[in-house]
C-alpha cells in the first residue's frame, strides 16, 4: 500500500518564518542581522528620527514605531504587530551609563531603559529575548543592573543566559566585545553560536581592515555614506606621524607646533593585516585610516562592522556616524539570530547545563559576591541625614554607595516610610529643635566618623507656596517663623557633629530672604565651624534628569580645599544637536496610565474625583491652566462653597506629556491634572516624576502621602550629587589639580 505525502504541507512548514520585533534599532544591525538569517520583522522601534529614516530606505514595508520606548503603549504595538505571536524581541538599550568611553554614572536615567524593556517583554509575551550591551555592563556599579535585569527576567518565567562575545570570533573584521543576555521559555538549553568565519546571506565574513576597506581608497561617489572628513592641515600632519597600527607618538617627539595628548581611537591608525579597533559614535571619532591621511568615512566604518554596500545612512555625517557606530555588527546577529533559531526547533541537547547559564525561571538571581569584592564599613564613606522626611536624600546617597549612619524625621508617616524602605539605616523619630535631642544624637552616633551631613529643614518659611507670598498682606516676619530658625538648627548640628561635608537644601526663596541676611549667617556659622570652603547654587533638577523643574538651593560646605561637586547640568530645555532635552511627564507614567498597573504598583490608586471636578478637568488643555472663560455656568461654580471657583496654580493645571512636570507640591490634591486622564496625579505618578524606585512605598493617608513625596529631595540628583563628591575625594581634587575633563564634563563651576 503506498502512503500519499503532502508535499504542500511539508514545504509550507519548512518555510514558515520566525517572527521577530526589534526595539533600540539604531543603524539597524541587530535587526538586519536577523532578516538576514531568514526571520520575519513585524516592527521597529528607535526614538531617533535618523534611525526612522534609515529603516525606511532599507526596509520599507516593515513598520516603525519613532517614539521613546517608555511611551509605547501595549494597544500600539499590539496594533502595529496584528496581534501575532513573537518568537524574539532583540534590542540593546543604550549603553552610555555603562561604556568606559565617557562620563559613567550610575544614576544616568539612559541605564534604566531596560525597565522599559522588561515591560514590554511582559505584556509580548515572546518565546526568547535578545538582549545586547557593552560589556561593562555585566559589572559596572557592582553589577546592579545586569543582576535586576536577569532577576526580573527570571521571575517572569525566563531561563536567563549571558555571554561576552567579541565580532572578530565570527567574520567581523573587527574587535568589538559585547554582552548579550539571551532569555527563554523553552525547555531546550540554549547554546551561544560558536566562533565561525562564514557568511550569511548578504553578509560576508572578513579577516581583517584590509579585506574589508582597501577597494575603498577611490570612487567616493560610487558608494553610499562614503564622506570623507575635511580635515585641518595640523591634524593631517599628525597623522602622517602615525605608522600602521601605531598611535599618536607622545608630544615630546613631535614637532612643537602640532603636539597634543592622545586621544582614543582619533589619532589610532589602523593596521591593514589586523582586526580594527571598536568602532564608536562620533563625527570624529573613527580611527584613521591604515595608508591615508583621514580618518575613516561612514561606509569604511560599516564595513568593519559588517554591513553590506546596500545598507544606508541617513542624516549628516555625525548622524550617520552614529548610527553606524552604535551599532550591533550584522553578521554576528545573524550568527546569534541562528543559534536561536536551533534552539526554538529543538534542534539544541536538552538538560545540559552550561557556564553561560545565570539563572533559571522562577527562581530569580541574586550573584554570590567574593570577600575580596566586599567593602568593608571602614572604607565607605558615611552620611547622617536630617530633616530626612520620607528618605529621599538618604536613597540618594546610598544608591551611590554611602553608608547611613542616622536619619532624624519627626513625622509619624514620614518615619514608617523611611523604616520600611531604608532598613539598613538607623532612624531616629525627634524634633531637632529640642536641646535634649543633642544628646540622644551624640550617643546613637558614638563618635562615628561622619562624612557627610545632609538635609533639607523644612521651607515653607521661605517658600513662594508659603508664607512669603503673602508677605506685603499680613505683615509677614521671616524672622518670626519658627521654622525658619531650624536651618540654623541645621548648622548647628554641623558645628556639634564635625562631619567632613555639609550639604543643605532648601528653596530659592532663602537665598534672597531679609536682603540675604539668612544666607549671610549661613556662611558665617559655617566659616567659625571650620569649614574653609563654602558656596551654593539654585539647581533645576530637569538639568539632571529629573523630569520636573524644580529649582532648590543648595549649599555645599567642605573643611578642606576641595573642588565642590555641584554638577554640571547634562539635560537642556533649548538643547543643542550633542545636548540632551529635557526628560518628559510621558517617559515615566505612560504604562501607568494602563488598567492593569492600578493593580499592580503600590501608591496608584487614582483619586476618585466628584463629576462636576472630572467635567472641569475635561476642559483643561494639555500643558495649560484652567481658562474659567470656557467653562459652562454649571462647572463656574463650586460645589461645595457656591462661589466662583479659582484658577488655583496647580489644582487645576494638566500636564504636557512632552514637557517636564512643574514642581511637585507637598499635599495630595495639590497635584496636577494628569497629562491626558482627567484626574490628578496618583503618588505612585508622582513618586514616578521625583524619581523614586516602583519598590519604594509611602505610608498613611492620602494627604500624608502626598507630603511624603512632595516635600522629597528627587533621589535621582542626591545619587549625582553623592557620585560627585566621592569622585572629588577619591581623586583629591582641589582648584590647583583638577582635570580639564572633569571641569568640560562633571562639575559646575560659578564665575
Amino acid at each position: 500500500m503506498t502512503t500519499k505525502i503532502n508535499i504542500e504541507n511539508i514545504e509550507l512548514e519548512q518555510t514558515k518564518k520566525l517572527k521577530a520585533i526589534s526595539f533600540f534599532n539604531g543603524g539597524g544591525g541587530m535587526s538586519l542581522g536577523f532578516l538576514e538569517a531568514g526571520y520575519d520583522l513585524l516592527m521597529s522601534n528607535d526614538i531617533e528620527p535618523e534611525a526612522k529614516k534609515s529603516h525606511e530606505i532599507n526596509h520599507p514595508d516593515i513598520p516603525f514605531i519613532c517614539q521613546d520606548i517608555s511611551t509605547i503603549t501595549k494597544q500600539q504595538i499590539f496594533d502595529t504587530i496584528k496581534n501575532q505571536s513573537i518568537d524574539v524581541i532583540i534590542g540593546g538599550p543604550p549603553c552610555q551609563g555603562f561604556s568606559n568611553m565617557g562620563d559613567k554614572s550610575s544614576c544616568d536615567p539612559r541605564n534604566f531603559l531596560f525597565e522599559s524593556y522588561l515591560r514590554i517583554i511582559d505584556f509580548v509575551q515572546p518565546k526568547c529575548v535578545l538582549m545586547e550591551n557593552v560589556a561593562g555592563f555585566k559589572n559596572m556599579y557592582g553589577g546592579k543592573f545586569f543582576d535586576n535585569l536577569c532577576n526580573k527576567l527570571s521571575l517572569m518565567g525566563y531561563d536567563v543566559y549571558s555571554k561576552i562575545l567579541d565580532s572578530s570570533d565570527y567574520g567581523v573584521p573587527q574587535k568589538r566585545k559585547r554582552v548579550f543576555v539571551f532569555a527563554t521559555k523553552l525547555d531546550a538549553t540554549y547554546h551561544f553560536p560558536t566562533p565561525s568565519k562564514s557568511d550569511i546571506g548578504a553578509l560576508t565574513s572578513k579577516n581583517n581592515v584590509g579585506e574589508a576597506i582597501m577597494d575603498l581608497m577611490e570612487n567616493y561617489e560610487s558608494y553610499p555614506n562614503h564622506i570623507p572628513l575635511n580635515h585641518t592641515d595640523i591634524v593631517i600632519k599628525r597623522y602622517q606621524c602615525i605608522q600602521e597600527g601605531g598611535k599618536l607618538p607622545p608630544p615630546e617627539e613631535l614637532p612643537q607646533e602640532i603636539r597634543r595628548k592622545n586621544f582614543g581611537n582619533t589619532y589610532q591608525r589602523l593596521h591593514r593585516l589586523r582586526p580594527s579597533t571598536t568602532m564608536v559614535p562620533g563625527n570624529n571619532a573613527f580611527p584613521v585610516h591604515p595608508v591615508l591621511h583621514r580618518s575613516l568615512t561612514p561606509r569604511e566604518a560599516a564595513r568593519l562592522q559588517s554591513f553590506p554596500d546596500k545598507h544606508v545612512f541617513t542624516g549628516t555625517r555625525a548622524d550617520q556616524c552614529k548610527l553606524v557606530g552604535n551599532a550591533v555588527p550584522p553578521l554576528l546577529a545573524a550568527k546569534l539570530a541562528q543559534s536561536i533559531q536551533e534552539h526554538i526547533e529543538g534542534n539544541a541537547f536538552k538538560g545540559l547545563m552550561v557556564e553561560d547559564l545565570v539563572c533559571m525561571r522562577g527562581e530569580g538571581y541574586k550573584r554570590s559576591i567574593k570577600k575580596e569584592n566586599i567593602k568593608t564599613e571602614k572604607n565607605s564613606m558615611t552620611f547622617v541625614d536630617f530633616f530626612s522626611g520620607a528618605g529621599g536624600f538618604a536613597l540618594g546617597f546610598k544608591q551611590a554607595g554611602f553608608k547611613g549612619l542616622l536619619s532624624v524625621e519627626i513625622d509619624d508617616h514620614a518615619c514608617l516610610a523611611h523604616e520600611k524602605n531604608l532598613k539598613d539605616i538607623p532612624l531616629l523619630k525627634a524634633d531637632l529643635s529640642l536641646k535634649e535631642i543633642q544628646e540622644k544624637i551624640k550617643e546613637t552616633l558614638k563618635g562615628k566618623k561622619i562624612d557627610v551631613l545632609v538635609g533639607g529643614p523644612p521651607c515653607q518659611g521661605f517658600s513662594l507656596f508659603g508664607s512669603r507670598r503673602y508677605i506685603n498682606t499680613k505683615g509677614y516676619d521671616p524672622t518670626d517663623d519658627m521654622r525658619n530658625d531650624l536651618v540654623f538648627k541645621f548648622w548647628e548640628y554641623a558645628t556639634i557633629l564635625q562631619p567632613e561635608w555639609v550639604i543643605m537644601e532648601n528653596v530659592p526663596g532663602l537665598e534672597t530672604l531679609c536682603d540675604g541676611l539668612y544666607l549671610e549667617k549661613i556662611y558665617e556659622m559655617a566659616h567659625k565651624a571650620g569649614y574653609v570652603n563654602i558656596k551654593h547654587q539654585v539647581l533645576n533638577a530637569a538639568n539632571f534628569g529629573v523630569p520636573q523643574v524644580r529649582k532648590r538651593l543648595i549649599i555645599i560646605a567642605t573643611k578642606k580645599n576641595y573642588v565642590l561637586p555641584f554638577p554640571k547640568p547634562k539635560y537642556h530645555e533649548n538643547n543643542k544637536d550633542w545636548q540632551y532635552p529635557f526628560r518628559t511627564v510621558g517617559e515615566v507614567i505612560t504604562d501607568l496610565a494602563e488598567e492593569e498597573s492600578y493593580m499592580i504598583h503600590k501608591n496608584h490608586v487614582p483619586p476618585k474625583h466628584n463629576e462636576i471636578v472630572s467635567a472641569r478637568f475635561s476642559y483643561i488643555e494639555e500643558g495649560k491652566k484652567i481658562d474659567i472663560d470656557k467653562l459652562p455656568k454649571k462647572l463656574k461654580v463650586g460645589t461645595k462653597t457656591g462661589k466662583p471657583i479659582k484658577n488655583f496654580s496647580h489644582v487645576f493645571k494638566r500636564l504636557h506629556r512632552n514637557k517636564p512636570s512643574s514642581t511637585m507640591v507637598p499635599g495630595h490634591n495639590a497635584f496636577p491634572v494628569h497629562p491626558w486622564l482627567n484626574r490628578t496625579l496618583t503618588i505612585r505618578e508622582a513618586a514616578r516624576i521625583q524619581t523614586f524606585p516602583d519598590d519604594y512605598e509611602f505610608f498613611g493617608p492620602i494627604i500624608h502621602q502626598g507630603l511624603q513625596v512632595g516635600n522629597a529631595f528627587p533621589p535621582m540628583l542626591a545619587q549625582l550629587i553623592a557620585e560627585r563628591l566621592k569622585r572629588v575625594v577619591s581623586n583629591n581634587w582641589t582648584p590647583d589639580n583638577i582635570t580639564e575633563l572633569a571641569k568640560y564634563s562633571m562639575l559646575k563651576f560659578e564665575e
